[in-house]
């Protein structure tokens, strides 16, 4: 299993996941592979018996000795480096889908005598940046790269690509729980040995890669470079993996789009134990809103702060909690929100609960339970408080939708970034006693039927049980490039309107590597144009 950011060093719907199938599944042994920050995290979830290795690999830590012999090996590489970045900023066509592939798999099979983390140290791959750009952008109207852009997108590029050199163990199935890092890491095992492998997304990594550059404040050329090399890494990803598992339909269309095939994909929610989420019988004394999950930009707590305030200019003595960890590097976002909540003068109807052991002390602590995420997979938060009997009210994004049923008689949807819709439905439930409890036992009733754990790590036995059989039988090629859908650039641009960011509808096409970098809003529109 490998994981970036999430099991086993933090908590969090993914890392629940994560310990989930570990702990439930323990007639198989699993080794996990997290890729980290700086490689100091502490392990924060009790290792079953069945866990048989952990291996933290840094991917921020300091670069390893340069390698500065010039050897037949390294100019293979650095050639290698050349074809990638002319494949990801080339046109969108297969012959570049399967250039920019045969680079990096060349890459992973000669990392065993050309470390590449070393090669990269040196001066990275920024002179095949340089070239590349020069060679696929200024012909087609865009200005020459500075040097110091080409420094930051390979400073942000090379620590992907350095993944390369990661190790694995013995192991009969790789499982990538998500696209990006963890998927290259798993690309490159498959590769050299040819063990199959699984992928799961959670969110959309490319979408919500896209989500963060559009707030960047590197110059555009830096967001250029660096999105089109993850775009062809994601897209190489959906054609390389046997089976990918997606945990709910929206994810499932972004992926078929970006390259994947049906029988590819198959859809696996997310289960919860009715054991440990069973129903609450009380209610806090106040009308009380509760959040539980990261303080993340993801989650949009702007939206939900501001909603807020809004519900207490009707219901007066109304509570916001917020429960969840912050990580260092979101920091600054905490104390934004807090400058926000001041400015709105909430004072300390808005409290900061720091980390919940478990979401159950969160989901009781609130009369109903708040997600106002920009992007999502199927959230554990939504599933639990379901299965509590909490009514909720959350954002109708990625596979949120699918958590409830169609007339919403078990949850209210709203569109993501519209305080005033997020508001108005919090104020419905906190003020209509009979209809919260209703909601919320038709909740606990949708989730038993769909939500089973028992019926999800069955699912997953299933799959890797079919994943090492048609291994046997011969080995997965991978899509062809030809069958990835082209973008229409002019058409794309057609779809771009304005609005809010909304995950309703299939997207009708992705950014091409000659798109343009996207904004929040316009990615918006790629969510809902049908």
């Amino acid at each position: 299993m490998v994981t970036e950011g999430t099991y086993p060093v933090t908590t969090g719907g993914v890392s629940t996941w994560c310990d989930q199938l570990v702990t439930g599944m323990d007639e198989h042994e699993f080794e996990v592979t997290a890729i980290v920050a700086a490689g100091r995290e502490p392990v924060v979830w009790t290792a079953p018996a069945n866990l048989r290795a952990v291996r933290r690999v840094p991917m921020w830590a300091d670069w390893p000795k340069p390698l500065r012999l010039r050897t037949a090996g390294r100019r293979k590489a650095e050639g290698l480096l050349g074809t990638m970045w002319d494949a990801a900023l080339g046109q969108d066509v297969p012959e570049n889908h399967e250039r920019f592939g045969e680079a990096l798999r060349g890459l992973a099979e000669i990392s065993a005598t050309v470390p590449i983390g070393r090669l990269l140290a040196t001066r990275g791959s920024i002179p095949a940046l340089l070239a590349a750009w020069a060679a696929q952008q200024v012909p087609d109207g865009a200005r020459p790269l500075h040097v110091g852009e080409a420094v930051l997108a390979c400073g942000l590029v090379d620590r992907m690509l350095a993944l390369l050199d990661v190790r694995l163990g013995d192991v009969d199935v790789v499982h990538a729980t998500g696209n990006g890092p963890s998927a290259l890491v798993g690309l490159a095992h498959m590769w050299r040995t040819g063990t199959p492998g699984v992928l799961t997304e959670h969110g959309v990594y490319l979408r919500e890669r896209y989500l963060a550059m559009s707030k960047s404040s590197l110059p555009w050329a830096v967001r250029r470079a660096v999105m089109a090399f993850t775009s062809a890494l994601c897209r190489l990803a959906y054609r390389q993996y046997p089976r990918i598992l997606p945990v709910n339909r929206f994810n499932a269309r972004w992926e078929r789009l970006l390259g994947a095939t049906e029988a590819q994909i198959e859809t696996v929610v997310n289960g919860v134990d009715p054991a440990t989420f069973t129903a609450v019988e009380s209610e806090p004394a106040v009308p009380t809103i509760s959040f539980v999950g990261r303080i993340d930009p993801l989650k949009d707590l702007e939206t939900l702060i501001r909603a807020f305030a809004l519900v207490r200019e009707e219901v007066p003595g109304a509570r916001l909690r917020l429960f969840g960890p912050v990580q260092r590097s979101n920091l600054p976002y905490q104390q934004h929100l807090q400058a926000v909540a001041d400015e709105l003068r909430l004072g300390d109807s808005l409290t900061w609960e720091g980390p919940s052991a478990g979401s159950r002390p969160a989901i009781e602590a609130g009369s109903i339970v708040a997600l106002s995420s920009i992007s999502e997979g199927l959230p554990f938060t939504v599933v639990e408080a379901m299965m509590c009997g909490r009514a909720t009210v959350n954002t109708d994004v990625g596979g949120v939708s699918e958590c409830l049923d169609e007339e919403q008689r078990t949850g209210r949807l709203v569109p993501a970034r519209d305080p005033r819709a997020f508001a108005d439905a919090c104020v419905e439930l906190l003020t209509d006693d009979l209809l919260r409890r209703r909601t919320g036992r038709l909740a606990r009733q949708h989730s038993l039927a769909k939500f089973d754990l028992q019926v999800c790590l069955d699912n997953y036995r299933n799959q890797y049980t079919r994943v090492v059989a048609s291994a046997a039988e011969g080995a997965f090629a991978g899509v062809p490039a030809a069958h990835v859908p082209a973008v229409d650039v002019a058409a794309l641009d057609a779809q771009i309107t304005d609005g809010g960011l909304t995950d309703v509808d299939e997207p009708a096409a992705v950014p091409a590597a000659t798109a343009p970098v996207l904004e929040a809003d316009e990615l918006g529109a790629l969510d809902r144009v049908g």
